[in-house]
């Protein structure tokens, strides 16, 4: 439940029309209508009885509106009580979304769609970077929120402990460094690869960068790294190559008729993919856009 939707419910119990209320807030009546569904939704009732005369309010939609009205008095009480008039942060007009995470980019379309629907007056712009570029990125203004896939090392390293006041951090999964290998590959009939059976092959990277790839510094060739999943399932054709990646994006991109995954014999540290913006930004709009890059990660 947020702010916005709140407002609505009572404009609309002034003007029993999303198209009439959606003029008052500068916005669409397609918008007014979704953000509505969403409350009714996440309430799991029916707050409005819609009709060619107009809205009306369902019993329990006049619940719903009582409390609009409680919180509108609570706020105003709010502002005379701190003696001055408090202010909602003003939406902004674009929020830059930056991500090194692969596992974004089939469901970026939706994402931009989702975001769209809620808040078409607000411009998108999402980018992809390498995570080194992230945190400056962010701790910079440069952008208003990052998605990262990034393990625990590198991150431990790389935030300081005053730039992690400066930022919120939401781990929305909890991953594991594998390697995946073709179903064909001698390394296959293994139940744990060694660090002496990953330096006798040709490795490629994909997804998470860095990774602690070889445990206690252990040397070894890099043949390819990068996100394109189609030329890391070419390269384990050949049976003495494997891939590092993580257990999570093995099983979206690597079909398991094809390739095995495989765990090392020796510690590996975790991987996470994060959500991250700074603590200064509190908009319903990167709210709502957090809330959808949740879902699609966790889908």
């Amino acid at each position: 439940m947020h702010l916005d939707q709140l407002l609505l419910i009572l404009d609309l119990a002034q003007t029993h029309s999303f198209n009439q209320t959606a003029e008052r807030h500068y916005t669409t009546q397609q918008t007014v209508s979704y953000r509505i569904k969403q409350l009714e939704k996440e309430l799991n009732v029916r707050i409005f009885n819609r009709s060619k005369n107009g809205v009306s309010f369902t019993p329990e939609g006049n619940f719903v509106l009582q409390f609009a009205e409680q919180m509108q008095n609570a706020y105003q009480e709010l502002q005379h009580n701190l003696g001055h008039e408090v202010h909602v942060a003003a939406e902004p007009e674009k929020l830059t979304l930056y991500t090194s995470s692969v596992l974004l980019t089939e469901h970026m379309p939706s994402i931009i769609q989702d975001f769209n629907s809620t808040f078409p007056s607000i411009k998108l712009f999402i980018k992809e970077v390498t995570n080194d570029a992230i945190l400056p990125s962010l701790l910079d203004g440069v952008c208003d929120m990052v998605v990262w896939s990034i393990n625990q090392n590198y991150l431990e390293k790389n935030i300081s402990s005053q730039q992690a006041k400066e930022i919120t951090f939401h781990t929305v999964l909890h991953d594991k460094s594998i390697a995946v290998v073709s179903a064909t590959s001698a390394l296959a009939k293994k139940e744990k690869l060694s660090t002496d059976d990953i330096t006798q092959c040709s490795k490629s990277v994909f997804g998470l960068l860095p990774i602690d790839y070889f445990g206690k510094n252990v040397n070894s060739y890099i043949l390819y790294e990068n996100d394109n999943p189609a030329i890391h399932r070419q390269l384990l054709a050949e049976e003495n190559t494997l891939c590092f990646t993580s257990e999570i994006m093995y099983r979206q991109f690597f079909p398991s008729d094809q390739f095995v995954a495989r765990q090392f014999d020796y510690p590996v540290l975790p991987n996470y993919h994060m959500v991250l913006r700074r603590k200064d930004e509190n908009y319903a709009a990167l709210d709502a856009l957090e809330h959808i890059i949740v879902r699609y990660l966790r889908a």
